[in-house]
């Protein structure tokens, strides 16, 4: 039997929760770990949601920790479209939302995930979070709790949709209740970064509005597999 929550903000990641560039990211990620000698294993296994600078400056020598080198991996993953694709569900259940009602927090820069969300024909929510927004990225808080303060939102009253330990730690240390996808981690692994629940993707979200309390959304979360 599915989940039911009442929430007054959805709040989500993009890639990996919403859209799937996973093969993108890594290619990239891939070349350049090649050409500084760095183990791609270890790199491909912490980047996913997580601000490409941060990557950069965790594994990669110390030449490559500035905007602008972050930026050019940016560039590369950007001119890639093909191959750009929902999370099963994401495209029914985005276009049923209100749009004052759910925002996107991504680790990627505006010109890298908006182009990604309008190849899709994807709405693009009134609150988009990116890091040109913040002071600090995932896994610190600050990007959920912008989202929800754009949102007129209390933060405790919001559900974070996130798949990467970095993203679910985000969601849980803001406040949120955090719904883990299972894109690329096991339930398991989400529940121990913070999650309270975990879907297999988008087709298990229901959103509904409820009509006696305009603010209010209806969240049903199916958990099967």
């Amino acid at each position: 039997m599915a989940a039911q929550i009442k929430a007054q903000g959805l709040l989500f990641d993009l890639d990996g929760t919403l859209i799937s560039s996973i093969p993108i990211t890594e290619q990239v990620y891939t070349h350049h770990s090649s050409k500084h000698n760095v183990d791609a294993r270890k790199v491909l296994e912490f980047c996913h949601g997580v601000p490409t600078l941060q990557v950069l400056q965790k594994f990669f020598p110390s030449e490559t920790h500035t905007p602008e080198y972050a930026a050019q991996l940016e560039q590369e993953c950007a001119e890639h479209l093909d191959g750009i694709e929902e999370i099963k569900g994401a495209l029914k259940l985005t276009r049923q939302m209100p749009l004052d009602k759910w925002a996107v927090f991504t680790s990627g820069m505006p010109f890298l995930a908006i182009p990604r969300m309008e190849y899709l024909q994807m709405p693009i929510p009134q609150v988009f979070i990116t890091p040109v927004d913040i002071a600090n990225g995932k896994p610190m808080p600050d990007g959920y709790l912008l989202a929800a303060k754009r949102l007129q939102r209390d933060i405790s009253q919001c559900l974070v949709f996130e798949d990467a330990v970095a993203g679910v730690k985000a969601g849980k240390d803001a406040g949120a209740i955090v719904v883990g996808v299972r894109t690329h981690l096991k339930a398991e692994q989400l529940i121990a970064a913070g999650a309270s629940y975990t879907v297999k993707d988008m087709t298990k979200i229901n959103v509904t509005q409820i009509p006696e309390d305009p603010n209010t959304l209806l969240v049903s979360i199916d958990e099967e597999e």
